[in-house]
C-alpha cells in the first residue's frame, strides 16, 4: 500500500511536469515503452529489485536500454527515480502515469481476454457494449488465454465480466458439490 502511494506521487510529479512542459503526449509513449519492457522482462525487474547491484550500474543499464528511445525529460526522471533508491518502484510510477494519462484525456482502457483471436465485429460490440456505460473514448486491449477454453472476459474499471467456459464449468462444479452435500442424508452408524 506505502509503495503504491509513492508511485502515485512520482506518477503524478512526472504527469505535471510534461504538461507543464508541454511533453505529455511523447512522455506517454516513453511511460508505455517503460512499462512494457518491465512487464516482459524478467531480468529487468529482478535487476531493478536487486539489492546488490549499485546504483551507478542500475543508471548505466536504464540509460543504456532507454537512452535512445526516450526523451530526456522522461530519462532524467528515470535518473532521479533511481539515484532515490525508488527503481522498484518504475513499473508502478509508468502504470500510475498511464492511468492519469488517460483520465486526463478521456479514455477508458477496456480488457477484452478471449480464447482466440477476435475479430472486428467483437471489438466494436464490445466498444458498443462499453459506451453505453461511459461516454469515455474506449481503448481496447486484447489478450489472448487458452486456459479460460471459450467464451471472453471483460474488465474495465471497476467492473468485470466473466462469460468464459472455465468460468461456467466452475459454476457448475460449485453447484454440484452444494447438492450432493445438501441431497446426501445423515445416516449415522452404530457400532
Amino acid at each position: 500500500m506505502k509503495e503504491s502511494r509513492i508511485a502515485v506521487r512520482y506518477a503524478k510529479a512526472l504527469f505535471e511536469l510534461s504538461l507543464e512542459q508541454n511533453n505529455l503526449e511523447q512522455t506517454n509513449q516513453d511511460m508505455l515503452l517503460v512499462s512494457s519492457v518491465c512487464k516482459q522482462n524478467k531480468d529487468f525487474r529482478y535487476m531493478l529489485s536487486s539489492p546488490i547491484i549499485k546504483t551507478d550500474k542500475k543508471q548505466k543499464i536504464i540509460k543504456s536500454i532507454f537512452g535512445e528511445k526516450i526523451n530526456a525529460l522522461s530519462l532524467a526522471f528515470l535518473n532521479i527515480i533511481s539515484l532515490k533508491r525508488r527503481e522498484i518502484l518504475i513499473d508502478q510510477i509508468a502504470t500510475q502515469f498511464l492511468a492519469l494519462y488517460h483520465d486526463y484525456k478521456g479514455i477508458l482502457p477496456v480488457h477484452l481476454t478471449t480464447a482466440s483471436d477476435s475479430d472486428e465485429e467483437i471489438r466494436s460490440v464490445v466498444k458498443q457494449i462499453v459506451n453505453k456505460f461511459t461516454q469515455k473514448e474506449i481503448l481496447l486491449m486484447e489478450e489472448i488465454k487458452k486456459d479460460i477454453l471459450g467464451g471472453f472476459i471483460l474488465r474495465f474499471g471497476q467492473y468485470q465480466y466473466d462469460d468464459s467456459i472455465r468460468n461456467k464449468i466452475m459454476k457448475l462444479k460449485r453447484e454440484f458439490n452444494v447438492n450432493i452435500i445438501t441431497t446426501v442424508p445423515n445416516v449415522k452408524y452404530k457400532a
